[in-house]
């Protein structure tokens, strides 16, 4: 009977790991001897953050068949106690002497309010109602003795109160030692009912979801001179709270959420919301004026440190670590490299002195798609100093992606107002006014630069506000925005000045606000 019998424990380990940008698969294997018939086996070390809905068990043995799969997040048994005490008696040390820590702060408090009620009453002790000067002395030296008392009784209970903090404090520092040498196991089980038609030892594949698990790309861009290529390493940063560690397992990283809603989605009809212009203020929406969502999912190509393998699937991209890591469970980033490699750039010097008087130095890498990046963050360091985080985003249209490698103080930037060349006219219906300026740069720099200028000139929307650009020194100008560009070379110590100047006429009864 099935009843009769007892339990089998197991215990799960994980083998292998899909770690998803916010939850992670956990593959676990363990391997069971089963009698002939009906059987309870409880199989330990299972997350508490499972997705139960997500279990799924297969065996290589057919004559077995898994009648039933229940999670539970403890199970009570002497096995258990026995065989997953991860530093249970130091866990049962710290919470007696945390419960005996909130009764000595009672008993502290407490006197700390007795001292405060005696003293705020001395002088009614002491005061006007003693009839004799025996009384008196009667009265204070209560007040003596009581205060003493109590003061040398709260001096004790804090003596005490002070080492019990501290023993709880070492043992914890213990258990932290003792979680690092041992795995870390959760409480959570499996209980399943499983039917064999004979006797014999099964290995079990488990797997399911887990939640309280994160991955990010992340990067470290060195360059070292303009004339070499950018030396990029692309690293994986992992973190996970999932009560159990991971040791020694096979790590596959997806660009992807795990989809827990399996139902494509359905379009419904595409009404128009058509009104008359005076029905528009009146107008209120329901919910079913709105229009469903298109949804995507993203797919991206991962890359490899050594030893990697890139698997494409109709869902998504994932890469494959062949070297096993250990990934704690301890909410602590763990960083491993991915692929490092070196990038040929285009180094160029970028400013908009509208902005700030600053030049950025800019990498331009053509070609980005085939070193396989995504998006993420990047710490920055050039010429072996850190100069900042900027963010890789190789999800672009364009034909290059660009990476600012920070700021160069050897390049001064100004802008000179030439008032000789301003002016402010009035006509009899209209006014008109031109602005005129140099951009000055300079190279302090012991090696010639090749520097991008930006610059604009207002538009307008009005057709009684004309703007003409009277000068620009060669600018690439874009008509429909307003841009101007230059791309020079400045020599060591050699300055440079670009002249713009541009007109504005609109009519003599109009202000315009953001005009300078």
């Amino acid at each position: 009977m099935y009843l009769a019998q007892k339990p089998i424990f197991v215990k799960a380990k994980v083998v292998a790991v899909n770690v998803y940008r916010t939850s992670a698969e956990l593959q676990n294997t363990v391997n069971v001897s089963l009698p002939s018939g009906t059987s309870e086996v409880i199989v330990t070390n299972i997350s508490d953050e499972i997705e139960d809905k997500s279990i799924q068990i297969n065996t290589n043995n057919k004559n077995i068949s898994i009648l039933s799969v229940q999670y539970r997040d403890r199970y009570q048994s002497a096995y258990l106690e026995n065989n997953n005490p991860n530093g249970k008696r130091i866990k049962d040390s710290i919470a007696i002497l945390e419960n005996l820590t909130a009764k000595i702060d009672i008993e502290r408090k407490t006197n700390e309010k007795t001292l405060e009620l005696l003293d705020k009453n001395q002088a009614l002790l002491v005061g006007s109602n003693t009839s004799s000067v025996a009384q008196l002395m009667q009265l204070t030296e209560y007040y003596k003795t009581k205060r003493n008392e109590l003061s040398i009784s709260q001096l004790d209970i804090n003596k005490k109160y002070t080492e019990t903090v501290l023993k709880i404090e070492r043992l914890k520092n213990r258990l932290k030692a003792n979680t690092e040498i041992e795995e870390t196991l959760s409480d959570g089980v499996l209980v399943l009912k499983v039917n064999s038609t004979t006797a014999g030892n099964a290995k079990m594949d488990i797997g399911y979801l887990a939640e309280s698990v994160s991955w990010e790309p992340f990067y470290e861009v060195k360059g070292t001179k303009l004339t070499e290529p950018l030396d990029i390493t692309f690293k994986a940063k992992i973190n996970q709270e999932t009560g159990l560690d991971w040791k020694g397992v096979k790590l596959s990283l997806i660009n992807a959420r795990s989809s827990k809603n399996n139902n494509a989605p359905i379009m419904d009809p595409w009404f128009l919301n058509s009104y008359k212009n005076e029905e528009k203020v009146n107008r209120t929406y329901s919910k079913k004026d709105t229009v469903m969502k298109e949804t995507r999912i993203e797919e991206v190509v991962m890359v490899g440190y050594s030893g990697f393998k890139i698997n494409d699937n109709q869902l998504n991209t994932s890469f494959d670590v062949d070297i096993p890591y250990d990934i704690l469970s301890n909410n602590e980033d763990h960083f491993i490299n991915l692929k490092q490699i070196k990038v040929p750039a285009e180094y160029k010097y970028y400013t908009v002195p509208k902005y700030n008087k600053t030049a950025y130095l800019v990498a331009n890498i053509k070609d980005f798609n085939k070193y396989d990046l995504i998006s993420g963050s990047a710490n920055i360091i050039f010429e072996n100093m850190y100069v900042g985080e900027a963010r890789i985003n190789p999800n672009l249209t364009d034909d290059k992606m660009s990476i600012t490698l920070g700021d160069d103080k050897k390049i001064s930037i100004r802008k000179e107002i030439v008032n000789d060349k301003a002016s402010e006219k009035f006509f009899s219906s209209y006014q008109e006014k031109t602005f005129t300026y140099d951009l000055v740069i300079r190279n302090n720099k012991k090696e010639m630069i090749n520097i991008d200028v930006k610059d604009q000139i207002p538009l307008s929307k009005d057709e009684s506000v004309k703007i003409e650009l009277l000068q620009s020194d060669n600018a690439e100008f874009d008509k429909e925005k307003g841009f101007l560009t230059w791309n020079i070379k400045i020599s060591p110590s050699e300055t440079k000045k670009i002249r713009v100047s541009y007109k504005v006429r609109f009519p003599k009864d109009f202000s315009i606000s953001n005009l300078n």
